[in-house]
């Protein structure tokens, strides 16, 4: 218990830093939706230690007045999953593909903030409901599991579908935390042009005992776990990281150990805890100089 508490002071701290960054967009952009998602966005970051998906959409594309197409796709064993396809700004169109695999809590909603700007700076940027979250098919889980190799399954579904929907694009993921799990395993099977990771989950028996430790909480992990390490000396694509100081959960030395296997691997560094990059770097607007990072990756691929 007293590990767990000082894992919340932690985050109090780093949030307190960064409120310049909420506060200077909020009020630059002030509206209710606005100010709705960075909450989001907050509580996404800080509180997801296992599986909490919520089926409601806090916002929609509408909402923030995005061109964007609704979708089902269907996988392999018959399930269907939501999706919102966000068409890119024509004004600044360069010819590339997001994918974001987020983590183990909320669902795509959490994450359409993040997912405007990116179709401001010219991508087309896919969101999608692992199955049991948003308006995917239902799916039965415990909570107290870290993750279900059937989302891997759903990424795997994804990513075929946006390779035949964007064949002429740059196609890479954005993983968040469970997401880096998920993308690792999906892209075991499928192949693309790029890799964006924070909070990268290098060992799922480290996560498991950290979380024991702060919360006194016995997580249980799938089958197959075990070999997830040699996963991700698989991945060959580029890869950026981007991994917070004050991160306790995937720290900072998971994502240097991994960026250090390989050339085509690099990794920016934050003043932040788990899932707080795109809010940290932050300058001129939400998330600036992170998307100037991926821009740099994405200019540097043949």
């Amino acid at each position: 218990m007293v590990n767990f508490c000082c894992y919340l002071i932690i985050h109090f701290i780093v949030i307190s830093k960064d409120f310049t960054y909420y506060y200077k967009y909020i009020v630059t952009n002030n509206s209710k939706m606005t100010r709705i998602i960075i909450i989001l966005s907050i509580f996404n970051s800080f509180f997801s230690l296992a599986l909490k998906p919520d089926s409601l959409y806090q916002i929609t594309p509408d909402s923030l007045k995005l061109k964007y197409e609704s979708l089902k796709i269907t996988t392999p064993d018959s399930l269907n999953l939501q999706v919102w396809k966000i068409i890119p700004e024509l004004k600044v169109k360069n010819n590339s593909t997001i994918i974001l695999a987020y983590g183990d809590s909320g669902n795509m909603s959490y994450w359409l903030n993040q997912a405007a700007i990116l179709s401001q700076r010219g991508f087309a940027v896919i969101l999608f409901d692992y199955r049991g979250f948003g308006e995917s098919s239902s799916f039965k889980m415990n909570p107290n599991q870290l993750y279900y190799n059937e989302f891997a399954i759903d990424l795997v579904s994804v990513i075929k579908w946006a390779k035949t929907e964007y064949s002429e694009n740059k196609i890479g993921i954005w993983a968040l935390s469970m997401g880096t799990i998920m993308s690792t395993i999906a892209l075991q099977q499928e192949t693309l042009d790029f890799f964006i990771g924070e909070g990268f989950v290098i060992n799922p028996a480290k996560i498991k005992t950290k979380i024991f430790e702060l919360k006194g909480k016995e997580i249980v992990l799938p089958d197959g776990h075990t070999e997830f390490q040699n996963k991700i000396n698989n991945l060959e694509m580029p890869m950026l990281l981007f991994a917070g100081t004050e991160d306790i959960i995937t720290t900072i030395e998971d994502s240097k150990e991994i960026a250090s296997q390989m050339k085509k691997r690099s990794i920016v560094t934050f003043k932040g805890g788990h899932l707080q990059g795109f809010q940290t770097l932050t300058k001129k607007y939400y998330g600036d100089i992170y998307i100037i990072k991926i821009e740099k990756l994405i200019s540097k691929l043949k």
